[in-house]
């Protein structure tokens, strides 16, 4: 998520991104619905009169909506990735495993 905060510096015209861990933004805090903790996280977009205005509003209106499952993709996405990576150092260990088993004895004939 620190790379909406990145996307920022990229793009002046997008809105700020907050994002916090654990506690909710000022505008919730007294929500007793609220809910605080490890796994919680909250986004805050920062939205200024040109995201409101009449020739951006839909867009603006359009994204945010999106937005969930844009997150929830890319959450997928890396969650894959990182599943492959693992798989991968898996079979990397297993192949140096097999490497160093003892080989069983084999009589070897001779010819006599």
């Amino acid at each position: 998520l620190q790379e909406f905060r990145e996307g920022r510096k990229a793009s002046q015209t997008s809105p700020a991104v907050l994002y916090s861990v654990g506690e909710p933004p000022l505008e919730l805090r007294d929500c007793p619905d609220a809910r605080v903790g490890d796994n919680v996280g909250y986004i805050t977009f920062v939205l200024f009169p040109r995201h409101t205005n009449a020739q951006a509003r839909e867009n603006t209106i359009n994204l945010i909506h999106t937005f969930r499952d844009y997150l929830h993709y890319h959450i997928k996405c890396s969650k894959a990735y990182m599943h492959s990576r693992m798989r991968a150092k898996t079979n990397d260990f297993l192949k140096i495993l097999n490497r160093a088993r003892p080989e069983g004895r084999v009589e070897k004939k001779t010819f006599s």
